[in-house]
């Protein structure tokens, strides 16, 4: 079950002004200034691997067990003439809680509790970005 979605900078933010009068490409190299992982929280066992697994074959979505400091990662943007473009590298983490259930006699179901909540690394990386007169903060 999915609980919630946040984003986590993963490096600084950069930015320019476009000083030509036409849309103009800017293109950022920037380098990781922080290693994520994928956190696990265990309530009635299960490892973090077992915990990846479920929510993929479950949920459908890859799960990236870390990111790496110091890894060069690129992002570009058109920005008008005139204008200023940020962009900040992210990762997406997506957390998930995993339940254990239990078929009744009855044809029911009976909860029996909670295995443990996955903190996913769902996209990486990931670029917020603003184009604006004035200094911005990428968002989300």
């Amino acid at each position: 079950m999915k609980i919630s979605t946040g984003y986590e900078s993963i490096g600084n933010t950069a930015g320019k002004k476009n000083g030509s009068t036409t849309t103009s490409r800017l293109t950022y190299a920037m380098t990781t200034t922080s290693s994520k992982s994928t956190s696990w929280s265990s309530e009635l066992g299960g490892s973090a691997s077992w915990g990846v697994a479920t929510v993929e074959a479950k949920v459908g979505r890859d799960i990236t067990d870390s990111t790496e400091k110091g890894v060069t990662v690129q992002n570009w943007m058109d920005v008008p003439g005139g204008k200023w473009g940020y962009t900040t590298p992210k990762i997406e983490r997506t957390k998930y809680v995993i339940q254990r259930w239990q078929d009744t006699a009855s044809c029911g179901a009976r909860f029996l509790g909670n295995d443990g909540t996955l903190g996913g690394i769902t996209a990486f990386p990931f670029f917020s970005e603003c184009v604006a007169s004035s200094a911005c903060t990428p968002k989300p």
